[in-house]
């Protein structure tokens, strides 16, 4: 399942894949999980197989069911490992205060396989975004 497209300007190529310059659209108004400059634009990287160039205008194709699944990993595993540690051990142990230190650490330590698995999808270049065509401007 692949999403529309949105626009970018590539400002670095490492590779195959490149860092563009993208506009937030109307899908990032109400996600806020992407770090934005103040002047409403954000970075990614994109699977470059069309050799388009720095400086190039692209159009980006966003794999919606990778971003669904993504999203679910991050924000969902640590929820997930900090609401049933918090519950076994305060069963096993009877100390709320005890419980909660167990489940807040584990929760942080919960981002360590989130980090590995995404240095897995860097490497396998899966980044769920890729260029699909260089935008000619018609000034």
């Amino acid at each position: 399942m692949i999403s529309e497209c949105e626009e970018g300007i590539i400002i670095k190529i490492h590779g195959d894949i490149a860092t563009v310059r993208v506009k937030s659209s109307s899908l990032c108004s109400h996600c806020k999980a992407c770090i934005m400059g103040d002047d409403g634009y954000m970075t990614a990287e994109a699977e470059n197989t069309i050799g388009a160039k720095i400086g190039d205008k692209v159009g980006l194709s966003v794999n919606s069911k990778m971003l669904l699944g993504s999203s679910l990993l991050v924000f969902g595993l640590p929820l997930l490992v900090l609401l049933i540690s918090v519950i076994l051990a305060d069963l096993v142990f009877d100390n709320q205060m005890f419980s909660l230190s167990i489940g807040l650490a584990l929760f942080f330590l919960s981002f360590i396989p989130i980090k590995i698995y995404d240095k897995h999808l860097k490497k396998a270049n899966a980044c769920g975004i890729k260029i699909v065509e260089i935008i000619e401007d018609k000034t």
